[in-house]
């Protein structure tokens, strides 16, 4: 029998079946004899050419376990303890390479998070493992390069509009490049210059429009900050009027010349407000200051007390949201909103006041879904079309100048916004509006609006009655929002006011 396995293990060894002559031999008690020693030999010999054949290809894995087995058959022989001293060098060397391109490429990631995507490139090691991020890198720069270029156009041609869309249309890490935050640096000042010469003007409502722009790009540049707290002055002093109290009006609107200096305006509020506070006075030092403190007259018949002033459903007005920091906002709750020209005798949720088309454009909720449909055909990210699903992000055209962006920044909830840009409606203070399917979400950032100012998330949704705010989250205080009445949570104010769009 000796021969015949042993003449077997040899015709293994030579078919290169080494895993199988291994475990042949390894069973072959009479290995030890001359001619199983000779085979062991033989197989040993194979083993450690195979395993330097697996290290030239860098299969370190194949080479170790190749080595493993004639260290078993041989046990620590010199040619196999070089082998195995090679293979651990080897190993460890590629190793240190492992770490050493994880480490460059984690600090390519990090670059390119900042916006250096040419240093981000010449750290990246080369490869096929790294292709994917380095031509994520490029695609990036290019992108860079070119915003940067259609934004120094659109400044050249005083568009200030594209220029801000293009910036606040770029990922973060895009806007960091330096060459966008140059021109980001650059149109800054120009956009707080504006709106100082809006303010100057009297021209509140479009001063507000653009700062709300430049707020979302810049939220932390200190002169803008100083306009915005000025803006939210001058809405305080007109609540301030409509309740009557002149002298807290006349101090906020103190407080906003010495901002943006002395202006006409300003000067000539501040006179009216003294003399409303003057006849205040001498009304109240009248006959009827004599009733000061008196509880009203009733009859003894019962009688119910009068409703508060809720909101309630009509189709005379639009409902708009004012809210500090932010502006204000139309809320439309339908399922279908029709969007068209403000110079046609027919009525839109959305009349813009631009040359439509002659069909108007319908935006249609459905599920979580939305639609835009027309019967002629308009405008998707410049694509034509006559039905389209909306997604994030979508650019809506409509006659000449007219722009909508469509968000849905809370996947969970139904409701979108639409952005206005180009023409826009005849409250010229009304820049977006809310598509309210459930609920609106108010939170310094992942919410349908985003408030510098707001310490809690914050949610408006519809009641039974109209409509109602809290905070964010199981339980807490509901108020109920009524016309013309402001609802205070943290230190942000919001207002619901009933107007006209015509």
């Amino acid at each position: 029998m000796l021969p015949v396995q042993l003449k077997r293990i040899a015709t293994v060894i030579a078919a290169g079946r080494l895993e199988e002559a291994f475990d042949r031999l390894m069973a072959t008690p009479q290995r030890e004899y001359r001619e199983g020693q000779r085979l062991t030999d033989v197989l040993i010999e194979k083993l450690v050419c195979r395993a330097q054949q697996h290290l030239a290809q860098q299969r370190y894995g194949d080479a170790r376990a190749d080595c493993d087995k004639a260290q078993m058959l041989a046990g620590r022989t010199e040619q196999v303890a070089d082998l195995a001293e090679q293979i651990n060098r080897m190993q460890s060397e590629q190793h240190s390479r492992d770490v050493t391109e994880q480490d460059s490429s984690q600090a390519a990631k990090i670059q390119a998070q900042l916006g250096h995507f040419t240093l981000g490139q010449n750290l990246l090691p080369t490869g096929p493992s790294h292709s994917r991020l380095a031509a994520e890198i490029e695609r990036k720069r290019h992108l860079a390069v070119d915003a940067a270029t259609r934004i120094e156009r659109a400044m050249d041609s005083d568009d200030w509009s594209t220029a801000i869309a293009i910036l606040q249309s770029l990922d973060a890490d895009v806007r960091r490049h330096h060459l966008v935050a140059e021109k980001l640096n650059a149109i800054i000042p120009q956009i707080a210059q504006r709106v100082v010469g809006d303010l100057e003007s009297g021209r509140l409502d479009r001063a507000a429009a653009c700062l709300r722009e430049a707020l979302q790009l810049a939220p932390t540049d200190a002169r803008l900050d100083e306009l915005r707290t000025s803006l939210n002055r001058c809405i305080t002093a007109l609540e301030r009027i409509g309740q009557g109290k002149y002298t807290d009006a006349d101090h906020q609107l103190a407080l906003v010349g010495q901002v943006v200096g002395p202006t006409r305006w300003i000067s000539e509020t501040r006179q009216t407000l003294a003399e409303l506070s003057r006849h205040a006075a001498n009304v109240r030092s009248g006959p009827l200051g004599l009733l000061d403190g008196s509880l009203p007259l009733t009859t003894s018949a019962p009688h119910s007390p009068q409703a508060p002033n809720k909101v309630p459903d009509t189709c005379f007005g639009a409902w708009v949201l004012r809210v500090d920091g932010l502006g204000a906002v139309l809320l439309l709750d339908a399922d279908r909103i029709t969007v068209g020209s403000s110079s046609r005798s027919q009525r839109y949720d959305l009349p813009l006041q631009t040359e439509g088309p002659s069909a108007a454009l319908f935006i249609r909720r459905a599920g979580d879904d939305y639609f835009a449909e027309s019967e002629a055909e308009f405008g998707v990210n410049d694509q034509p079309t006559k039905r389209r699903l909306l997604a994030n992000g979508d650019s809506i055209g409509f006659g000449r100048r007219g722009r909508l962006k469509f968000r849905k920044p809370v996947p969970a909830s139904g409701s979108a916004v639409l952005q206005l840009s180009g023409a826009g409606l005849a409250k010229r203070e009304i820049r977006c509006a809310a598509l309210m399917a459930d609920s609106l979400l108010f939170s310094p950032r992942g919410g349908h609006f985003s408030i510098s100012g707001c310490e809690r998330p914050i949610v408006v949704f519809r009641a039974a009655d109209g409509y109602a705010i809290k905070y964010a989250g199981s339980g807490g205080e509901v108020h109920q929002l009524e016309a013309d009445r402001s609802v205070l949570l943290g230190e942000t104010r919001f207002t619901l006011n009933q107007i006209h769009l015509s």
